[in-house]
């Protein structure tokens, strides 16, 4: 830890959120069972892992422009809530009328 400096971990990324945010996501991967990629790491401790990981370039941050998943893939998972939302009325309607 002590090798590793905020200055060069900025230089890394375009900004601090963008830094915090990464060192967030992959100290929770770490502490969830992910490999580190380094050999010196402290497994008490996955945000001084992921603090080495990006200071070493193992991680690479990259900010993502424009929306996370393709307009295909969006309109698909919003007409399959379409199909789940008109079946269950359907159920409703029905349970009702057995009454």
């Amino acid at each position: 830890m002590k090798d590793i400096s905020i200055d060069k971990l900025l230089c890394k990324a375009k900004n601090k959120f963008l830094l915090a945010n990464a060192i967030s996501e992959r100290s929770k991967q770490i502490s969830e069972g992910s490999l580190p990629y380094v050999d010196d790491f402290n497994p008490a401790n996955p945000i001084v892992t992921a603090l080495k990981e990006i200071a070493v370039d193992r991680i690479k941050i990259k900010a993502l422009t424009g929306p996370a998943a393709k307009p295909e893939t969006l309109l698909m998972s919003e007409g399959v809530l379409a199909k789940k939302r008109i079946s269950l009325a359907k159920e409703t309607k029905r349970k009702h009328k057995k009454k």
